[in-house]
């Protein structure tokens, strides 16, 4: 093979490095590619090139010039004259192409192209093999390629290959900051989720600090209507953005459920229902709900697999809770538990697995043990600060946190009023049932049990059933317009010295102004009910219904031992 002449070596230089710097300073490099490989074949004065590029095990063809296209040809790595240039990292000249027994004439046998001789120049930088540039068919002079411009297409190679990393480390740069920005945006919208602290003497706080940008904790709290606090705390399997979207979903139907929902059990299998329908990927949620009842000293709460929550009440020993049930977004059949605790002027801590798995430098975990005595030296603090006081200390000096770190407390109070000390709620009975008139038989039944539970005479007793009797005749009368399926909740509680009865229904909200009791000596049949009922109870009147829910009725018995007394 025989060097060019030092004229043309001169215009290869040129071609080089005109090359070199449109490769450089392409914003295009795909289209750079193209076109320059249409130079080079033009200024070597070959028939055809084509331009190939690793793409696993596999090489394929990105830019092509000649007679032929195949750009999107797909050959392996380790085929053919182009393989052994990119395997071997060494220029081939190949000058009889279908006497070598790595060609592979199949092209040629499809398209009618003959290729005689190859000149293929690996793409390398720093020892990387990114691809090969190939020559086909010298069409002047003996129609062999000559060594100088093999060296010609080695250094245009060369400049390919290093332009073509620093497009891809670029786009690497671009790729990396658009996913910074995506997390700080997703990391922003999670910190929007979570609720402010209230000030003092607010009972219930919570604290979020998240391991990476975008967390699997969350925690929410939600003061309803009924003077209740609900709140909940709970953990994504997993990390990333898979688990902070489940994340969000959860809180969003703890937050919609838990305003209508008054058992935690019931409320956590609703959630569990939905999540079921719709988790992927075996993604679950370790999770607790509860609510705070409007003495301030009662929680009723359900946990879903998550870390015990410990109960810390003064003069008392602390108590772990651990979970009965397993966590949500698994199966849907699943069943859950409410479990009461009194406060005692105490609280009840729940936090994820990242405050009990902070470790030591010795690897020892802090574990209960070590959260109740973090929790101790606290324990004057302001609720807020103190659960602050504990995610600082599970973070000290010596100390690493290896996941989120979340935490939520309930304090107990006296009372969540400040005019006066409020009988903690003790919830008896909770029905559903269908307006229709043969159920009525069943809600005298739940009354009349509730009403021995609170020892009320059997006269006070059949005056608060009558009442209820006539409270729902009216319901599926007046606010239904007739006997439905649609559904009237009945619940019973004892409030406060009173024995009340809610009774929810789903119908269009009713005009109170017009529900009044009728003049006695007004002989016209109806309207005798409600005289009745103020007759005989100490206290009715229509509350703020639920979400989604038509009209909610309270009827309040007094229960008190001298009006009990049975004649």
């Amino acid at each position: 093979m025989k060097d060019a002449h030092p004229h043309g070596l001169a215009e290869h230089l040129d071609l080089i490095a005109a090359m070199s710097l449109s490769f450089a300073t392409s914003l295009d490099l795909d289209t750079s590619l193209r076109h320059g490989l249409e130079r080079i074949a033009d200024a070597l004065d070959a028939e055809a090139a084509s331009l190939f590029l690793v793409e696993k095990s596999d090489m394929v063809c990105h830019a092509c010039a000649g007679p032929v296209d195949i750009t999107g040809l797909r050959i392996p790595a380790a085929s053919g004259i182009v393989g052994r240039t990119v395997t071997g990292r060494m220029t081939q000249s190949v000058l009889d192409a279908r006497n070598d027994p790595d060609f592979h004439g199949g092209v040629d046998n499809k398209t009618g192209f003959i290729t005689r001789s190859i000149l293929c120049a690996p793409m390398v930088v720093r020892d990387e093999a990114l691809g090969a540039i190939e020559l086909i068919n010298k069409k002047s002079g003996t129609g062999l390629f000559e060594a100088s411009e093999a060296r010609v297409l080695e250094a245009l190679a060369a400049a390919a290959a290093l332009a073509l990393l620093n497009a891809r480390m670029a786009q690497a740069l671009v790729e990396q900051e658009r996913l910074k920005r995506e997390m700080e945006l997703a990391a922003q919208i999670q910190q929007g989720l979570l609720p402010p602290n209230r000030p003092p003497p607010f009972p219930v706080a919570g604290l979020g600090r998240p391991f990476r940008e975008v967390a699997g904790d969350f925690y929410d709290i939600l003061p309803l209507q009924d003077g209740r606090i609900g709140f909940c705390l709970g953990d994504v399997s997993g990390k990333g953005m898979d688990a902070a979207l489940l994340m969000a979903k959860t809180a969003s139907l703890f937050r919609a459920l838990a305003k209508d929902e008054r058992d935690p059990a019931l409320l956590m299998a609703r959630i569990n229902a939905e999540l079921c329908e719709t988790a992927s990927q075996g993604k679950f949620v370790t999770l607790v709900v509860g609510f705070l009842d409007p003495s301030g000293q009662r929680v009723a709460f359900a946990n879903a697999g998550h870390e015990p929550p410990l109960l810390i009440r003064p003069n008392q020993p602390t108590l772990s809770l651990p979970a009965p049930s397993m966590p949500v977004g698994i199966l849907q059949e699943a069943l859950f538990e409410t479990e009461d605790v009194t406060l005692d002027g105490g609280a009840l801590y729940v936090f994820t697995d990242g405050l009990t798995e902070s470790t030591a430098e010795d690897g020892a975990m802090l574990g209960a043990e070590g959260v109740t005595a973090l929790i101790e030296t606290g324990k004057n603090k302001p609720l807020a600060e103190r659960l602050e006081a504990l995610a600082d200390g599970a973070m000290a000096p010596g100390r690493a946190v290896h996941d989120d770190l979340t935490l939520l407390a309930v304090e107990g109070v006296k009372s969540l009023s400040a005019e006066k000390d409020i009988e903690p709620v003790l919830h008896l009975a909770r029905i559903d049932v269908p307006a229709r008139p043969d159920r009525l038989k069943m809600v005298r039944r739940v009354v009349t049990e509730a009403a021995t539970l609170c020892a009320l005479p059997e006269n006070r007793s059949a005056d608060l059933v009558l009442a209820v009797d006539e409270a729902m005749q009216n319901v599926i009368r007046h606010a239904y317009g007739g006997p439905t399926d649609k559904p009237v909740n009945v619940e019973i509680s004892k409030e406060d010295g009173h024995l009340v009865v809610r009774l929810t229904d789903y119908a269009p909200p009713v005009d109170q102004s017009r529900i009044r009791p009728r003049e006695l000596d007004d002989l016209r049949p109806g309207g005798l009910g409600t005289h009745f009922i103020q007759s005989v109870l100490d206290g009715h009147q229509f509350e703020e219904p639920p979400p989604g829910a038509g009209n909610r009725l309270k009827l309040s018995l007094r229960i008190d031992p001298s009006r009990n007394a049975t004649p």
